[in-house]
């Protein structure tokens, strides 16, 4: 019998601090941390972002940006001092994250919106040019533990989370695992919803569970990946890593065009002969050997997508 993994409660009621999850784009924010020194370039984040999605977005001519799970502010703060025309919207359902968000982000021209996503409406979505979902994908709902007999009587299913899981098979042609898996229904959810709403571009990233790392560092990197969205155990709570495949699907149904690839793409790192060492011996000389290894495997543990409105379709 599958289980439906949600955060929701977590987010809202308990959560007080992201410390016992760190993320790539805290990771980035101190100016001293020792992972900006394993980089080609010692930025934060969010510039680190912002360089690449302007790579592929006009953002000189973005205006309205939501930004759904925003952490503690900085990737936006990034951003708004790179381009000071835009006008943010923080949507979280955290009070707890809002609040800071408003610490970090005081004295820019932002509006917040404590909601689930999952919940807003598609009209205000719509007034949007650019949604970014940063390391939060995974914090959607998760149906755990569907079998593939799911698709053989789908006349017959009458529970409505069932339905809405057929939904994304039927409707966006994904394809169909072999016995025992987890769906990412919430990120699906979402991702439909703001193609729905004709948001011209979107960026998500997140933990994936395609991840892949390239040839020339396998010697390097090992990450296995089962292509199955597999459980994360953190603080009070649990999250899920992303099949990103099937949200390429829902987005390419919209007539979206996709890059996608790992953080790398865009935090690039020099593979020194420092590096290579604590990499060979997976960061066990050190604490802070130990944290380089693991922010580098993160690089291509984390996939993104940027998702490109077709205006011709």
């Amino acid at each position: 019998m599958y289980t439906l993994n949600s955060t929701k409660a977590y987010h809202t009621d308990q959560l007080n601090t992201l410390g016992w999850e760190l993320t790539v784009c805290n990771a980035l924010h101190p100016e001293g941390t020792p992972l900006r020194k394993t980089l080609i370039r010692d930025n934060s984040f969010g510039n680190l972002l912002y360089d690449h999605l302007s790579r592929h977005v006009p953002m000189e001519k973005i205006a309205r940006v939501v930004e759904v799970g925003g952490g503690y502010g900085y990737l936006m703060k990034d951003f708004l001092e790179r381009n000071s025309t835009l006008e943010p919207c923080m949507l979280d359902l955290s009070p707890f994250l809002l609040r800071k968000q408003k610490e970090t982000l005081r004295g820019y021209n932002v509006s917040y919106r404590e909601e689930d996503l999952l919940e807003t409406g598609r009209a205000f979505l719509s007034e949007f040019d650019l949604a970014v979902l940063n390391e939060n994908l995974g914090d959607f709902p998760t149906l755990v533990n569907l079998n593939s007999n799911l698709f053989q009587s789908p006349s017959d299913i009458t529970d409505p989370i069932l339905r809405s899981a057929l939904h994304f098979f039927t409707t966006y042609d994904l394809e169909k695992p072999e016995g025992d898996f987890n769906l990412n229904i919430g990120a699906l959810q979402v991702l439909e919803k703001l193609c729905t709403a004709g948001i011209p571009y979107i960026y998500a990233g997140e933990h994936s569970c395609e991840a892949a790392v390239p040839e020339a560092l396998r010697s390097f990197v090992c990450i296995e990946s089962t292509g199955n969205p597999a459980r994360i155990s953190l603080k009070g709570h649990d999250e899920y890593t992303i099949k990103f495949s099937h949200l390429e699907s829902v987005a390419r149904a919209f007539h979206y065009r996709v890059v996608r690839g790992p953080f790398a793409d865009f935090i690039a790192f020099s593979l020194s002969e420092k590096l290579r060492n604590i990499l060979l011996t997976l960061g066990r000389t050190s604490d802070e050997a130990e944290m380089v290894c693991q922010f580098i495997e993160d690089l291509f543990r984390y996939e993104y997508m940027i998702i490109i409105k077709d205006i011709i379709a």
